[in-house]
């Protein structure tokens, strides 16, 4: 069976110590549990995705990475977590909606299969569309409704839905808590808003999965 996950990250200034934690300690541990749960033939890949804010960082608000293949590509995906770096961002709210997007429309495994999406910000989001006039904003972008259709196959993607789920660690009150009352399979975990996540207990997280 496939099973794919995103990532993805807040990247802003503040991130860094969480960078650093998701990097040391969420991955590998995530990686040893899912090893147990696995059986052989099984087809797990990783894919990451930082944001920031088209309005401070242009073109360079919102990276993704590839599909790692786990666990034969796993040092591939170490050395290019090494180069994810918190910075830039400007004040709060980010552009985090434009990245579930990208997540949402990833080139997932075809097929029957899982595609698992973890989320992780300490900040609101911009609305969707508000930074439209800033270098590199996505042209193709949705509105809120248009990333609910994505969601819920309403639009076509590779998302299943009956694979799909989606968890996302976020400030209560904001727009992400907001959508994810009104997205199926998706379970919201309230954060401390501008807590840089230091009260996220990443074992916990791994276990949201298992």
């Amino acid at each position: 069976m496939n099973a794919d996950f995103v990532f993805v990250l807040d990247a802003t200034a503040t991130m860094g110590v969480f960078i650093d934690r998701f990097r040391r300690e969420f991955l590998p541990e995530f990686t040893k549990q899912l090893g147990n749960i696995s059986s052989p033939g099984d087809a797990v890949r990783y894919k990451v995705i930082i944001f920031r804010d088209y309005g401070s960082e242009g073109e360079n608000a919102i990276k993704e990475s590839r599909f790692f293949k786990i666990p034969e590509e796993a040092d591939e995906l170490g050395h290019a977590m090494l180069y994810v770096e918190a910075g830039g961002g400007g004040d709060s709210p980010e552009n985090g909606l434009e990245a579930i997007y990208y997540a949402l429309k990833s080139d997932f495994a075809k097929g029957e299969g899982t595609q698992t999406i973890f989320f992780f910000t300490d900040a609101d989001a911009v609305a969707l569309g508000k930074r439209k006039d800033c270098d590199g904003y996505p042209k193709d972008m949705v509105d809120e409704e248009g990333l609910k259709k994505l969601w819920l196959g309403k639009t076509p993607s590779r998302l299943t839905q009956r694979g799909k789920r989606m968890i996302m660690f976020a400030p209560e009150g904001t727009a992400y808590s907001r959508i994810a009352a009104e997205m199926d399979n998706t379970v919201f975990v309230p954060t401390v808003k501008s807590g840089n996540l230091n009260d996220l207990d990443l074992e916990d997280a791994v276990k949201m999965l298992f």
